[in-house]
C-alpha cells in the first residue's frame, strides 16, 4: 500500500477511536440554560409590557379666522401684510370713507337744528305754563272767562305735544348720526384677536364687496395638535394626559402635549374619536400646518 494512504487510514482510525472514547466530556451547558425551565410547546410567556399607538395629526391654533369686509367699498390703504405681526384691534386695511363723512355731517347739522327746535319749543312750553298759572288764578277770581281759561290750558297741551315731537325728531336724528359711525367704524378693518397675518388676499386700490375675505390672521399660541382614535382606544387616554409629539426622524423637535379635549362621541361613519392636545411651551421652528406624529402608551394585553 502506498505510504499516502496508509497515512489517511490512520487519521480515520484515530478519529473514531477519540469520539468513542470513554475520556471524552460532554458538551457544557450554562447555569443560565440549567436554571431555565422548559418554554410549554406552542405557547409564549404571559408578560404584560408597554406598547404605543402612532397616530398623526396636523398642529394648528385655536384662533384662526378669515377676517371679512362687513360694507362694500374700494380699499384705500392696507397697513398690514403677510407676516405681519398684530395686536388685537390693530387696523389692517381702511376703506374708503369719504362719502359717509359727509353723509355724517350732514345728519350732524340735522341733529343740532332739531335740538335747537325742541330747545325753543322747550322755552315756548314754560312761557305757555305762565300763561296757564295767569289764567288759572284770573279764573278763580271771576276776572276772565271759561273759554279764555280752556283756551290757555288747551294751548299748553299743544306745546306740550310739540315738544314731544321735537323730543323725538332730534332722537331720530341722533340715531342717524350713530348709523354713519357705525358704518365708518366698517371702514376699518380691524384685527379682531392678536396673530400673525397668514394671508393677504386683497390689493390697495381694489374693490372689495361686503362679506368678502380681505386677511387670514391665525393667533401663534397655543399651539394643539388633533388627531383620532379608534373608538375602542379612547379608554386608553383621558382629559390631561402627556403624550409624546414628534415631527418625524429629521425634524429633531420632539416634545409633549397635554389632552385638553376628548370629543364625547365616536363618529359613526369612521368608528373615529376626536382628540385635541396643547402643546406644552412653543416649541421652536413648530408652525401651524405641520402635521405631527403621536404616540400614546397603551398596555399589550396577554396572550392566552
Amino acid at each position: 500500500m502506498p505510504k499516502v494512504q496508509k497515512t489517511f487510514a490512520m487519521a480515520i482510525l484515530l478519529g473514531a477511536l477519540g469520539c468513542n472514547s470513554p475520556g471524552s466530556q460532554p458538551p457544557v451547558t450554562s447555569a443560565a440554560e440549567k436554571a431555565e425551565p422548559a418554554k410549554p410547546a406552542g405557547r409564549e410567556a404571559a408578560l404584560p409590557h408597554p406598547n404605543e399607538l402612532v397616530v398623526t395629526g396636523p398642529v394648528t391654533v385655536e384662533q384662526q379666522l378669515d377676517v371679512v369686509t362687513l360694507r362694500s367699498g374700494v380699499i384705500a390703504s392696507l397697513h398690514a401684510d403677510v407676516g405681519s405681526h398684530v395686536k388685537k384691534g390693530q387696523l389692517l386695511a381702511q376703506l374708503d370713507d369719504r362719502q359717509l363723512i359727509a353723509d355724517r355731517a350732514v345728519a350732524e347739522h340735522k341733529f343740532l337744528s332739531v335740538q335747537a327746535d325742541l330747545k325753543n319749543w322747550g322755552a315756548e312750553m314754560e312761557v305757555k305754563k305762565v300763561d296757564m298759572q295767569r289764567s288759572e288764578e284770573m279764573h278763580k277770581s271771576g276776572i276772565n272767562t271759561q273759554e279764555q281759561f280752556d283756551h290757555d290750558r288747551y294751548a299748553l297741551t299743544a306745546t306740550q305735544f310739540e315738544v314731544d315731537r321735537q323730543r323725538e325728531e332730534m332722537l331720530e336724528a341722533q340715531s342717524a348720526v350713530n348709523s354713519i359711525d357705525l358704518e365708518l367704524e366698517k371702514t376699518k378693518i380691524t384685527a379682531p384677536f392678536s396673530g400673525v397675518i397668514a394671508q393677504r388676499l386683497v390689493k390697495d386700490g381694489e374693490y372689495a364687496t361686503s362679506g368678502e375675505k380681505l386677511f387670514w390672521l391665525t393667533a401663534e399660541a397655543p399651539l394643539e395638535v388633533r388627531f383620532t382614535l379608534p373608538g375602542n382606544e379612547v379608554t386608553s387616554l383621558k382629559k390631561g394626559d402627556l403624550v409624546a409629539v414628534s415631527f418625524g426622524p429629521d425634524s429633531g423637535h420632539t416634545t409633549t402635549a397635554r389632552v385638553s379635549v376628548i370629543s364625547p362621541v365616536i363618529d359613526p361613519a369612521s368608528g373615529m374619536i376626536s382628540v385635541t392636545a396643547i402643546l406644552s411651551g412653543k416649541p421652536h421652528g413648530i408652525l401651524p400646518g405641520m402635521i405631527a406624529e403621536i404616540r400614546i402608551p397603551t398596555p399589550i394585553p396577554t396572550s392566552r
